[in-house]
């Protein structure tokens, strides 16, 4: 993999512009579809955004503020992604409305510690970002039974980036 196959710009105006639909004072909470296609493009950005701001964390010493600041981000947004919200509007108003937050502060991150310049990951980031990449805009990778759950159903493309994450991970030393 090339150095630019391995460079990952975040587009923050469309991050920060989902992020805002639910952060807004005084707006109203939005209807079952809004919710959950909100929260679904908020979870793909931090998807996104979590190897991205992690590498650049990773370039500044141990005891840099800010560095240490951005690693608690990154473990709040991990952690976050990790909850299943109970099924009340209420309820996932408020879990969409921390991924929200979380956004906004990787955002933030990225903007402080990138400095404008690119950010260059391990292959083993750049192939994980690559396959969550393709899965979460694949029509087949997102595809939903008649019970709204995932169908998983096969997808060559997401295989192969699934076979170069698993070889970059090997090439580390890293059992996945």
């Amino acid at each position: 993999m090339t150095a630019d196959a391995r460079t990952a710009p975040i587009d923050l105006e469309p991050m920060r512009s989902d992020a805002r639909c639910l952060l807004a004072d005084q707006r109203e909470l939005p209807s079952e579809g809004e919710l959950e296609v909100l929260t679904a493009q908020l979870r793909g950005h931090l998807m996104l955004a979590i190897p991205v701001v992690a590498a650049l964390a990773d370039r500044f010493p141990e005891d840099d503020v800010p560095s240490a600041c951005a690693h608690a981000a990154v473990m709040e947004a991990r952690n976050r992604l990790g909850l299943d919200p109970r099924p009340s509007l209420p309820v996932r108003v408020a879990y969409a409305q921390r991924l929200a937050r979380s956004v906004n502060a990787l955002c933030d991150h990225y903007e402080n510690l990138s400095g404008g310049q690119p950010v260059v990951l391990d292959p083993q980031r750049a192939a994980l970002l690559g396959l969550w990449n393709h899965c979460v805009h694949c029509e087949t990778c997102t595809t939903r039974d008649e019970d709204g759950v995932n169908a998983n159903l096969p997808c060559a493309a997401a295989e192969r980036l699934y076979g170069v994450y698993r070889r970059a991970a090997g090439a580390r030393g890293v059992r996945s």
